[in-house]
């Protein structure tokens, strides 16, 4: 295996990055850093954001023109190990128009047995569980003494950050009012806090003014527990759109990053909170 590694590292140049955030403090946006500064060719793949590290990012591989499509060699993934299957779907598709990509390569504590079978019958090599920064890094000759070395150093300074910081359920406890959701901050914000009711309306909208008190008022009686965002549609057409908004208001139960339900229309508080019930 490790010489199949070395040969996938030096053979195959261009890496579409599927999951990679614009977060710093990511490892995908690390990975992704480190392969631009060697020489790699890297094209983000989020739903959630136009641009990162100055390269056009697609909402999925399918998305890309086929062009790009072209030249895709490792498809990188940085999505939960029950997702990677949707993405090798999408990537034996491309392998059978294209003949590429070559390589499916999971990360470090992404593994999907079922998926990896699925790949390697369409002609895909596979790499699970594995770091193509750690491994690029071996195979340029750094020592695995200064790779743990290095490791040791990047934990120690998110533990620093962690502590420096208010934890998420402080945070949490303070939000006692709407916070303002954009097309800029979106993606971050849902991930931030564990339990949000997402209010999506615009200043046009009769219904969406008829619901605002309420959602003012659940947010002081629910804080510490739910958070509640508002997402003006007409000013943040992108993150509507990509959560296909098709009627406002929408409010959007979001848990742990992820939209689980949706409630339209002006509603009464009580249908709100039978719904929220389900989620708390």
């Amino acid at each position: 295996m490790t010489d199949e590694i070395s040969a996938i590292l030096q053979n195959y140049r261009t890496v579409a990055i599927v999951g990679i955030s614009r977060n710093p403090e990511k490892d995908s946006y690390r990975v992704a850093t480190y392969l631009k500064a060697n020489d790699y060719r890297i094209i983000p793949i989020n739903p959630f954001e136009d641009e990162i590290l100055e390269e056009k990012c697609y909402r999925t591989l399918l998305d890309m023109p086929e062009n790009v499509q072209k030249t895709i060699e490792i498809v990188d993934v940085f999505r939960p190990s029950e997702d990677v299957s949707i993405i090798v779907d999408q990537a034996i598709q491309l392998k059978r128009k294209h003949g590429k990509p070559e390589v499916i390569w999971m990360q470090l504590g992404i593994a999907n047995e079922e998926a990896a079978a699925q790949a390697i019958n369409a002609g895909l090599k596979v790499v699970m569980n594995k770091c193509m920064m750690i491994e690029h890094r071996k195979l340029a000759g750094v020592k695995m003494e200064d790779e743990i070395a290095w490791i040791k150093m990047r934990k120690m300074h998110e533990l620093i950050k962690k502590v420096s910081e208010p934890n998420t359920n402080e945070q949490q406890k303070n939000v006692d009012k709407p916070i303002l959701v954009t097309d800029g901050n979106f993606s971050q914000v849902i991930q931030l806090y564990p339990l949000m009711i997402l209010d999506c309306w615009a200043s046009w909208c009769s219904p969406c003014r008829m619901i605002a008190p309420i959602i003012d008022e659940m947010a002081k009686d629910y804080a510490g527990k739910v958070v509640f965002g508002k997402l003006n549609v007409d000013e943040n057409p992108r993150t509507a759109s990509e959560l296909v908004i098709m009627a406002i208001p929408t409010l959007l139960v979001v848990k742990n990053g992820n939209v689980v339900d949706r409630i339209v229309g002006a509603v009464p508080r009580e249908q709100i909170e039978l719904k929220l019930q389900a989620y708390l």
